[in-house]
């Protein structure tokens, strides 16, 4: 009988987590980066108040709260938030909350200011991946036949080589016909 209730309980403490990670559509990841500030960003999949706590990866005690962001259909319910006050070439872990509950993700959540090298060291090497031509099928709206594009295979051999940076040449999406007259139908495939 206590096993039973020590798992109800565990449950019940837990749930909200795993309920705020159903809203949670893409992301969340950096954006830009410079050395005091950062854009994080996120897509949820209805109206929610997003928020990021972030802290140095060596000291996990001096986590701090960025500004708060409704997300709304209007803007595809994405947010960028500028996380400032930063350290240059510091380390950052971050976590996302929605609705002011943490989301737990299944990978580590982090993000790098540059460095201050300007007139005291050589710059630092970074790597950049170029990337074009992402076609992910949807067999519903897809043409008739063999089907054009993949999955997502494309990002994930991106994310193997782990670039500092990202040049996406072109084509990041390919409408189909149902969603070429329509602000829902373009939200859909971005």
């Amino acid at each position: 009988m206590r096993t039973i209730i020590f798992s109800l309980w565990i449950a019940l403490l837990t749930a909200p987590l795993f309920g705020q990670r159903e809203l949670l559509q893409s992301g969340p990841m950096p954006a830009y980066s410079e050395m005091t500030e950062v854009m994080l960003w996120v897509q949820t999949t209805e109206p929610a108040e997003v928020q990021f706590a972030y802290w140095p990866k060596e000291a996990a005690a001096e986590r701090q709260l960025s500004t708060t962001y409704q997300t709304t259909a209007d803007e595809a319910f994405t947010a960028h938030i500028s996380v400032t006050g930063l350290e240059p070439g510091v380390t950052y872990g971050y976590q996302l909350l929605i609705n002011d509950q943490a989301v737990s993700l299944s990978y580590p959540t982090e993000f790098q200011t540059q460095a201050l090298w300007q007139y005291r060291t050589d710059p630092p090497t970074f790597t950049v991946a170029v990337g074009s031509c992402a076609y992910v099928n949807e067999p519903k709206y897809d043409r008739p036949g063999t089907p054009y594009g993949g999955d997502y295979q494309i990002f994930q051999a991106i994310h193997a080589k782990d670039p500092d940076a990202m040049l996406w040449l072109g084509d990041n999406t390919y409408l189909r016909e149902v969603d070429w007259y329509s602000r829902s139908g373009v939200f859909h495939r971005y």
